[in-house]
C-alpha cells in the first residue's frame, strides 16, 4: 500500500473489492462491478472490464481490479465536480437581511429626533421637563421589537425544524424557502433509498420462497455487493447451512457447494449451465421496472428468480402530496437511465423528469429555471448533487448521503423523514408572515408611542413599560413558530 498522493499518472494499482477508487483510470487485469452512484445517480452497479473507464471516489463492489492510472488530484472527474460547486457557492444570492438595514437608520433618525425634541422644549416649552421628554422619547422608541422581529422569528422557526430532524445551516435559509417556486429532485438516494432490495422472488422449482432466499444468503454472506446485502438483509430463514468451495465469477455470479448441493447464483444464463435441460426456462410473472436479476439454481434446474431494485423511500408520496398542495412545481432531474427515471416520475406523478444528467446539466437545469423567474429548492444526497445544491436560491442535504453535498446544502435532513422537505417550505410561509407582522406592530408602536413621548403625554417610566411589552409581544408572537413543530404541511 502507498498514499495516494504519490500516484502518478502511468501507474499500475490493484483495488480489491470493498475498496475505493483512488484515481481515474483505465482497467487492465480484472472484471468487477462498480458502485458510481455517488457520482453519476446510476443506482445500480455497473460492470467494468478490461479497457474500462473508472472514477475516482467509486466502489468496487465486486472483484479486485487493476487498473492503469491516467488522471490524480485535482485532476480527477471528483475534482471537476468539486470545482463546480466552488464556483456555484461563489456565484450564489444571498438575500438580505432587510430589518437589520432598517434598525441601523432608525437608530441613526431617533437620535436626531430625540436631539431635536430636547431643543424644542428646552428653548420654547419648558426647560425644567427638556431632559425628561428626551429620555422618554428615547426610551418609548428603543428599537429593541424592530430589531428583535427577524431574529426572534428565525430562531423560533429553526428550533421547530430542527425538532423535525431539519438542521437550518445557513442565514438565508428561511427567507429563500418561503418564495420556493420549484423543487428539483434528485431520485437515487433522495426519492427512493438509493440501495438494492429484493422486491420479488418468484419460484422456478419445488423449493419454497423462504428456503431458496436462505440458500442466496448462505452465498452471498460476507459479501460486499450492494445484491448480497439486499438478499442477506431480506432471508427470514437463518438456518446454518454449509458452504463449500465458494468461487466468484466476474460479471457472471457465485458457484458453491450448499448443504452438499452444486448451486449457483447469479446471471440465468450462468445459472442454467448447471442443468442445461432446463435452460429454455423463463420468469411466468410481472418484471419490477428497473429491477436487477439474480437467479438461484442447482443441478435441477433453476430454483428462483430474486428481483432486487431501489426502493422509494417512506413519505416520499406524502412529500410529493404536500408539495402539490402548497402550490410548488416538481422536477425530477438524475444521472440514471432515462427509462428509469421516466417510470419513477410516472409512479409518483411528476411531470417533468429527466435523466442520464451530469452535475453540470444538473447545475445548468437550474440555472435555466433561475433565468425564467423561478426560486428553486434543489433536494440531494450525492457528490453528483453537490454542485446544483449549490446553485440553488436554496437546498438540502440528505444527512445519510455524501459530505461533499452536505457541505453545498443550506440545510440538512439530518433524522426526519423526506416528508419534512414539505413542512420546512410551510414553517418557513408562517414564519415570512410572523416577520411581517412583527416589523407592522413594531412601526406601528414607535408611530403611536415617539409624537406621545415627544408632546410630554408619556413619562419615562410610562416609556420603560411600553417598550418592554413592545419587545415581549414580538417576541411572544414569534415563540408561536415552535407550534409549526407538530403541524402539517399546507398552505400558508
Amino acid at each position: 500500500r502507498i498514499p495516494v498522493a504519490r500516484l502518478n499518472a502511468g501507474d499500475r494499482i490493484r483495488v480489491k473489492a470493498g475498496e475505493i477508487m483512488p484515481a481515474d483510470g483505465v482497467v487492465v487485469a480484472g472484471v468487477s462491478e462498480i458502485d458510481e452512484s455517488m457520482l453519476t445517480g446510476e443506482a445500480r452497479p455497473v460492470k467494468r472490464a478490461i479497457g474500462d473507464t473508472v472514477l475516482a471516489g467509486c466502489f468496487n463492489a465486486a472483484s479486485p481490479l487493476e487498473v492503469s492510472v491516467r488522471r490524480i488530484g485535482a485532476q480527477t472527474r471528483l475534482a471537476e465536480i468539486v470545482a463546480v460547486l466552488d464556483r456555484a457557492l461563489a456565484d450564489k444570492p444571498r438575500l438580505a437581511q432587510l430589518a437589520d438595514r432598517v434598525a441601523g437608520w432608525f437608530v441613526a433618525t431617533l437620535l436626531i429626533l430625540a436631539a431635536i425634541t430636547g431643543l424644542v422644549w428646552a428653548i420654547w416649552i419648558d426647560p425644567s421637563r427638556a431632559l425628561l421628554v428626551t429620555v422618554a422619547v428615547l426610551v418609548v422608541s428603543c428599537p429593541c421589537a424592530l430589531s428583535l422581529a427577524t431574529p426572534a422569528a428565525l430562531a423560533a422557526a429553526g428550533a421547530a425544524l430542527s425538532r423535525r430532524g431539519v438542521l437550518v445551516t445557513r442565514a438565508h435559509t428561511l427567507e429563500a424557502l418561503s418564495g420556493v417556486t420549484d423543487v428539483m429532485l434528485d431520485k437515487t438516494g433522495t426519492l427512493t433509498e438509493g440501495r438494492f432490495a429484493l422486491v420479488s422472488t418468484e419460484i422456478a422449482g419445488n423449493l419454497d420462497a423462504s428456503t431458496c432466499q436462505s440458500l442466496a444468503a448462505a452465498m452471498e454472506r460476507g459479501g460486499e455487493h450492494p445484491i448480497a446485502r439486499a438478499l442477506v438483509d431480506a432471508a427470514t430463514d437463518h438456518a446454518e447451512r454449509l458452504v463449500a468451495d465458494l468461487h466468484n465469477v466476474p460479471g457472471q455470479g457465485l458457484q458453491a457447494i450448499v448443504d452438499g448441493r452444486s448451486m449457483r447464483l447469479g446471471r440465468r444464463e450462468f445459472v442454467a449451465e448447471l442443468a442445461p435441460a432446463a435452460a429454455d426456462i423463463r420468469r411466468s410473472g410481472d418484471r419490477y421496472p428497473g429491477a436487477t436479476e439474480v437467479w438461484l439454481g442447482d443441478t435441477s434446474g433453476p430454483l428462483a428468480c430474486f428481483q432486487l431494485a431501489d426502493v422509494e423511500r417512506p413519505q416520499t408520496a406524502e412529500l410529493l402530496a404536500s408539495l402539490t398542495r402548497l402550490g410548488v412545481r416538481c422536477h425530477l432531474v438524475s444521472g440514471d437511465q432515462p427509462a428509469a427515471v421516466r417510470w419513477w416520475a410516472d409512479r409518483f406523478g411528476i411531470e417533468t423528469a429527466v435523466g442520464a444528467v451530469t452535475p453540470e446539466g444538473k447545475r445548468d437545469y437550474v440555472a435555466n429555471l433561475q433565468q425564467q423567474g423561478a426560486v428553486v429548492l434543489a433536494v440531494g444526497d450525492g457528490i453528483n448533487d453537490a454542485p446544483v445544491l449549490a446553485q440553488a436560491q436554496v437546498s438540502i442535504a440528505i444527512g445519510s448521503g455524501a459530505p461533499l453535498a452536505q457541505a453545498g446544502a443550506d440545510a440538512v435532513l439530518t433524522h426526519g423523514g423526506v416528508g419534512e422537505i414539505a413542512n420546512a417550505i410551510a414553517v418557513a410561509r408562517k414564519t415570512r408572515r410572523v416577520v411581517r407582522q412583527n416589523l407592522g406592530w413594531a412601526f406601528f408602536y414607535n408611530v403611536v408611542a415617539i409624537p406621545l413621548a415627544a408632546t410630554g403625554l408619556v413619562t419615562a417610566w410610562m416609556a420603560g413599560i411600553g417598550m418592554s411589552v413592545s419587545s415581549l409581544l414580538v417576541v411572544g408572537n414569534a415563540w408561536r413558530l415552535l407550534r409549526a413543530a407538530a403541524a402539517p404541511a399546507r398552505e400558508s
